[in-house]
């Protein structure tokens, strides 16, 4: 299902109301994100290119980042990156293509880390494409602060971002969902050969923004301080496609006592026990009882815990 206008009217008066809250760090209860050996990642970009990007935009003496190798983007999730630099660009290529299916896509993966309170995170814009030419974006949103820079090891939240890679620390990735990309005749979402990255600058400096999908600056950690291996921007880990992972969800979920239905009558009543969260498509918290589906119709993620573990299930509510 496509986004609405109705959601995109949503999100545009987000900062109007305060601070949008999407889903919090990995492994947190309601993360929207994957672990590195989660067995429903299957598969890993076969190839990489890198377009590095300045130590520091605006300063073009400090030269180009350069910690890393393309290699270190490709395969399967190690904790080894590559850095991009400020405005840095990796190219992925997945040979075969992978395809759109029910649930999350894929997942990327790069080294942020718990940091004062907070989280230490650097962000990426994500396109995908079928033919290497014709590229469609996720709509990015940033809700935090752009009063002041965040600066480099400051205080970071992941509740702020959506659709940005990099929100989630290492060891757990960012998932994607190809249904949630703005409609596009150039794009075959049955056939994704291409992901492509791009360092999100985080500078607020007016000759240097990057804005989100509304027009919003995008405010994360810079400077980046000169170091001798000059790892600037989004440390690229890898990007993972996610295979048959609601089938997977199905079968772990019915296999502890859980018959968990994919479509809901809006307020229909939930009969079976254990501890779960529903979320909008958008990732933000839904307030419903505990012992009903959500009064508006739509497109919903459940987050069911048990046994210590989370499982993850796109549901759809119908009037």
């Amino acid at each position: 299902m496509r986004k609405s206008g109705f959601w995109l009217l949503v999100l545009a008066i987000i900062p109007v109301l305060g601070y949008a809250q999407f889903d919090p760090a990995g492994g947190e209860p309601g993360s929207l994100s994957v672990k590195r050996d989660d067995p429903s990642l299957i598969a890993w970009a076969t190839s990489v290119s890198i377009q590095r990007g300045l130590q520091q935009i605006n300063d073009s003496a400090l030269g180009f980042a350069d910690a890393g190798t393309p290699d270190e983007g490709k395969g399967a999730a190690d904790g080894r990156v590559v850095s991009l630099g400020d405005g840095g660009i990796a190219l992925l290529e997945f040979d075969p293509p992978f395809g759109n299916q029910e649930g999350f896509d894929f997942a990327v993966f790069e080294n942020g880390f718990a940091w004062n309170g907070g989280y230490f995170l650097e962000l990426a814009f994500v396109e995908v494409s079928s033919n290497g030419r014709n590229f469609v974006q996720f709509p990015a949103v940033y809700s935090g602060d752009t009063s002041s820079q965040i600066e480099n090891l400051s205080y970071m939240q992941p509740e702020w971002y959506h659709n940005l890679a990099g929100k989630h620390q290492a060891p757990y990735g960012t998932l994607f969902d190809l249904d949630s990309l703005p409609k596009s005749d150039s794009l075959n979402l049955n056939s994704i050969r291409f992901v492509r990255l791009t360092d999100v600058v985080g500078c607020l400096l007016d000759s240097f923004k990057r804005r989100d999908s509304r027009g919003f600056p995008i405010n994360d950690p810079w400077p980046n301080p000169p170091e001798p291996n000059k790892n600037a921007g989004f440390d690229l880990d890898a990007v993972g496609v996610i295979s048959g992972h609601a089938s997977w969800v199905n079968n772990r979920l019915m296999q502890q006592g859980f018959n968990f239905p994919t479509l809901f009558k809006t307020s229909e009543p939930i009969h079976f026990t254990g501890d779960f969260v529903w979320r909008n498509i958008a990732g933000s918290a839904v307030n419903c009882p505990k012992d009903q589906a959500p009064s508006a119709p739509g497109l919903y993620w459940v987050l069911v815990y048990k046994d210590g573990n989370q499982f993850v299930q796109k549901v759809m509510v119908t009037e």
